[in-house]
């Protein structure tokens, strides 16, 4: 694991309580944000530091999210709908990626981790 405990409550975060469950909460997390930014938590070692820190801050933010909002669909929080008269309007999971917290998606986009890129060896 790239997150410690101790990293997430020393980075200011809350176990809403659940500290029993934030170890599940961290593990699912960076679980999530390996699949979303190809890799790169797996490849943790390799990045730069400062890609290291927001990465280890974005699993932050998406344990505490998963401890906030449960495991099972979190994305469905945030659906727009709206419907006036016959016209209607649906946004699903708002450009939320795969239960991705919207800040976490955020942290990572502007550190260039969900970026794929050209695969060379």
């Amino acid at each position: 694991m790239i997150v410690t405990n101790d990293y997430f409550y020393e980075s200011g975060f809350d176990d809403k309580g659940d500290s029993g469950g934030l170890e599940k909460a961290l593990r699912r997390a960076e679980r999530l944000i390996d699949l979303v930014s190809f890799g790169r938590v797996r490849g943790f070692e390799n990045l730069h530091e400062t890609a290291q820190e927001r990465l280890k801050y974005a699993v932050c933010i998406q344990a505490e999210w998963f401890l906030t909002y449960g495991y099972e669909n979190a994305d469905d929080r945030i659906d727009h709908k709206i419907k006036i008269g016959d016209f209607s309007y649906e946004s699903k999971n708002n450009g939320v990626q795969n239960n991705l917290a919207p800040e976490a998606q955020g942290v990572l986009k502007l550190a260039g981790l969900l970026y794929a890129g050209m695969g060379a060896q």
